[in-house]
């Protein structure tokens, strides 16, 4: 029996490497582009501890801004039935950094706010395939200057999004998704700075 587990597993590897599927990724039209900045007259120190305090799930559970926008279906079934499982985010201050350490490592990023959903996915409004929307992922940061002692500039950054197009190959846990790198669309980013100016 042994003898042939070792072949099966090296025909097997060599099998699925090429196992690669590409979806192409189109873009719908979306002429003009959001700018997610604002000059709110708070305090920077204030603002950044409001705005952190801001991302539990009792604030963002069925939020006029952040629903529509941030959610996926759990499975085929539950889309056929409507069924939307909303995602809410964490923040993270350079005091309380897990997800966000490598970017509190950079250079004037004290005062930003780090704000993630544990890599999870929600369909893009904007990256399709095949006349579907693709799955779309980043964390995001909130970039908060100082201007004037009581103005504060917020802008809302996507780190580094991505949408799923197909597999990349299958691991010991199944498929490896195919992540390709994409411009942000602005459209997330604007719904938390509307999130935020709501509060």
């Amino acid at each position: 029996m042994r003898k042939y587990l070792l072949p099966f597993l090296f025909v097997f590897a060599f099998a699925i490497q090429d196992c690669k599927t590409t979806n192409p990724v189109e873009t719908k039209s979306f002429p003009v582009k959001n700018i997610p900045e604002h000059l709110f007259k708070i305090n920077i120190t204030k603002l950044r501890d409001s705005i952190s305090s801001l991302f539990d799930f009792q604030n963002q559970d069925d939020n006029k801004y952040l629903k529509d926008i941030f959610y996926f279906y759990p499975s085929a079934e539950k889309e056929k039935e409507g069924y939307r499982m909303p995602i809410s985010f964490q923040a993270e201050t350079k005091q309380t950094a897990l997800f966000g350490r490598s970017y509190f490592e950079k250079p004037n990023t004290s005062n930003d706010i780090y704000i993630h959903d544990f890599g999870i996915c929600w369909l893009s409004k904007l990256y399709y395939s095949n006349k579907k929307p693709l799955e779309y992922r980043t964390a995001f940061v909130i970039r908060l200057t100082e201007t004037d002692k009581e103005l504060t500039k917020v802008s809302i950054v996507a780190e580094a999004p991505v949408v799923i197009n197909g597999i990349s190959g299958y691991g010991p846990h199944g498929a490896i998704a195919l992540e390709t790198a994409v411009e942000s669309s602005t459209i997330e980013e604007y719904s938390i700075l509307l999130f935020i100016a709501d509060k």
